[in-house]
């Protein structure tokens, strides 16, 4: 499973045009959560977890990356890659994003592989930022493999009046599952603080309707350094 994704990735390279390093944006993030959680469910077992994150943008709009974490997971996870592609249109005011991911769980048991679909509209009200979208993984996530899953979300972003720095946020989530007996809410609810234009500090309580220790309800904080 894992070799045949590996070559549509390396296809999809090969037949993607060059361009120049001046129609590129590169951005990227690296952070510590005490949390580490994927749609309201601790894959950290509730403890510190290291994350990274590097993507380039393209001015077409076409853009790709990876994201990284290490962790220690009672299922014997102990990193997670993630590789995206994607393509964004910005209208100003709104933004249409679509992409494919690639998840890789690697532990004492080797590596599972799920591949995803995502896309999104969001809206900037200038009083408020707001996005929702839906998310297909037809493999199940690391929490429910082989059971399909279609996630609805939303975000929505204020910041704080007189305090431009300081940002309330807030997510609710919906995983409906193939099987049709472990669907799942899942929320969250925080505040975001930007230093020095390149620090976010974060501090957020999140929840589900799973009755599970690693999906109960915990406040956690967090730190990214962006470049």
């Amino acid at each position: 499973m894992t070799t045949r994704y590996m070559l549509m990735a390396m296809a999809l390279a090969a037949t993607t045009p060059a361009v120049q390093a001046s129609d590129l944006d590169l951005e990227g993030y690296v952070g510590v959560v005490s949390d580490y959680r994927d749609r309201g469910i601790s894959l950290s077992d509730k403890d510190f977890a290291a994350i990274g994150s590097v993507a380039a943008y393209h001015k077409s709009g076409l853009y790709g990356g990876m994201l990284a974490a290490t962790f220690d997971d009672r299922l014997g996870g102990q990193v997670e890659t993630e590789f995206f592609a994607g393509y964004r249109i910005d209208k100003g005011t709104v933004i249409y994003d679509i992409s494919g991911e690639l998840d890789m769980y690697h532990g004492d048991d080797g590596t599972r592989t799920l591949p995803g679909l995502r896309g999104s509209m969001a809206r900037d009200f200038g009083l408020f930022f707001i996005r929702g979208g839906l998310a297909w993984s037809p493999e199940g996530r690391w929490h429910s493999p082989d059971v399909a899953s279609l996630y609805a979300f939303s975000d929505l972003e204020v910041p704080v009046p007189n305090m431009p720095e300081l940002t309330f946020i807030t997510r609710v989530g919906y995983d409906m599952r193939s099987d049709g007996r472990s669907n799942l809410w899942d929320w969250g609810v925080g505040l975001s603080a930007f230093l020095l234009d390149r620090v976010e500090l974060t501090l957020m309580y999140d929840d589900t309707s799973k009755n599970d220790p690693r999906a109960s309800g915990t406040v956690s904080v967090g730190a990214r350094f962006y470049f």
